[in-house]
């Protein structure tokens, strides 16, 4: 379960399984001209292995996910494809080498060329989410280019060889309220239930509440629940107990469903502690959520809720997302009534003991069974905006800790598509979340002057879903309001 960037199909551990149109397609959009920078692969499980892009007239490097590329077919395809966008134009043999027959009678190399032409002149890509199917052939991507955010989908055939390709540009976002009577109004009629907070932070780090809405009241999260396991980590490394260096294999019993790539990895595949936690926030990754909560503990992660969260017992215990799968869709209700039905400390036992052996293949998803809210008011994880504020500001305390550097990578590698002009805001920080009927946000921003600002927005309808094709676009113009509207 994720924060659905906007350009992403979903991100978010409800997830729609991504279905990817098999017809060749290249989709190109008018990019502004940026700065070029470096773009390089590397093998997954190694941590010294993880792309860096050096900014131009920076030294700052800027982080990649092009080291969590999957080593099948696909995955070295779309590799092939991040470094052919700086070196247009490609000879049609090698394009031959790459693209299936099929999709070279739809798109000429010419075509291609003029596409790659198009866009080289946005800058080298930088990947900022990867997003697969349960299957090794498809990925979905987005990308940055300097400040320039698009969506790449790509499929290849048996042999490996491309057979659809699509690149689109993020949605416009509407034009941001001007003043906060104006994001209330906006922001009340996009869900029946509603949480908002802006806030500054102190000296001392604690929140300083600007403009609110129902701050108090716990809602459904959908993924933005990852900053609490973010947060029982770094508790974690500040220990000892944990390196963010740490080699760490997947699990087939911590392996779950989209979103995220990790899942179509081979069991046994290592990755070290930074590196999911990296895939966990930016790409909303499930199956790194789940390896890296079971590697801290159920009991670590419900005590990072109680230090930072009014509504623990709400969270109690604390769901992996495989399991909140097999809940609401293995067998459903079997599994969430018996669940329900049990005490928070009996519904533990009830985890371990049966919901955890239930296997992945129980669990179906379907285009139906996604159409309408299901227990988001039971079975979801909690926590207000409140909550969230405080959560975000302790994560940001321990990101100024040597030891503790990676957290501030791992949260400000993929901004959501907020698009804050980066000379006013030189530092980002962003998860959000998404289920049927749940939709939320939430940003750390850093201006020039020093001053942190939090917004948070939590929407949520247990009647019906909400349209994320428009609402998603509605609140991020939201947040990004608020913002200009703190500064």
């Amino acid at each position: 379960m994720g924060a659905p960037e906007l350009s992403r199909r979903r991100e978010r551990s409800i997830s729609r399984p991504l279905s990817m149109s098999r017809a060749a397609a290249v989709g190109v959009a008018a990019v502004a001209l940026i700065a070029s920078v470096g773009v390089a692969a590397a093998s997954p499980g190694s941590a010294s292995g993880q792309t860096r892009l050096a900014a131009k007239g920076s030294s700052t490097p800027l982080p990649s996910l092009g080291w969590a590329l999957p080593a099948a077919p696909v995955g070295r395809q779309l590799g092939w494809l991040v470094g052919a966008v700086r070196r247009p134009p490609i000879p049609a043999a090698v394009l031959r080498a790459h693209f299936d027959a099929a999709f070279l009678e739809h798109v000429s190399p010419r075509t291609f060329n003029a596409a790659l032409a198009g866009l080289h002149l946005s800058g080298a890509w930088r990947i900022v989410t990867i997003d697969a199917t349960t299957s090794p052939g498809e990925l979905a991507v987005n990308v940055l280019a300097g400040p320039t955010r698009f969506g790449v989908e790509i499929s290849v055939d048996a042999k490996g060889l491309i057979d659809g390709l699509l690149v689109q540009p993020v949605p416009a976002v509407p034009s941001p309220p001007r003043s906060w009577q104006a994001l209330d109004a906006k922001l009340s009629a996009l869900a029946p239930d509603v949480g908002f907070e802006a806030a500054t932070l102190s000296s001392k780090g604690s929140c300083t509440s600007v403009h609110v809405l129902s701050p108090s009241t716990a809602r459904p999260l959908g993924s933005l629940f990852k900053v609490f396991v973010l947060g029982a980590l770094a508790r974690a490394v500040r220990a000892g107990t944990l390196s963010w260096h740490e080699s760490v294999a997947l699990q087939a019993n911590l392996t779950s469903l989209p979103s995220g790539v990790l899942q179509v990895e081979p069991v046994g595949t290592e990755y070290t502690v930074a590196q999911y936690a990296e895939l966990m926030i930016s790409s909303s990754d499930n199956t790194a959520a789940d390896r890296l909560a079971a590697l801290v503990g159920r009991g670590a992660v419900e005590a990072q809720v109680r230090r930072w969260s009014s509504h623990v017992s709400l969270d109690t215990p604390f769901l992996r997302t495989r399991e909140l799968f097999v809940l609401k869709y293995a067998d459903y209700p079997r599994y969430a009534d018996a669940y329900l039905a049990l005490s928070p400390k009996a519904r533990d036992g009830y985890l371990g003991r049966v919901v955890d052996k239930v296997p992945l293949s129980a669990i179906h998803l379907s285009q139906a069974e996604l159409v309408s809210p299901r227990q988001i008011g039971d079975i979801e994880w909690f926590a207000s905006p409140s909550d969230l504020c405080r959560a975000f500001a302790g994560l940001y305390a321990d990101a100024h800790g040597s030891s503790l550097a990676p957290i501030a990578t791992a949260m400000s590698l993929n901004d959501g598509g907020l698009g804050l002009n980066p000379l006013t805001w030189p530092q980002v920080w962003f998860k959000g979340g998404s289920e049927t009927g749940v939709l939320t946000l939430g940003f750390l921003a850093r201006d020039r002057s020093g001053k942190v600002v939090v917004v948070v927005a939590l929407l949520s309808n247990p009647r019906g879903s909400l349209d994320e094709a428009t609402v998603a676009t509605e609140l991020l113009s939201i947040v990004r309001g608020a913002f200009r509207l703190v500064d």
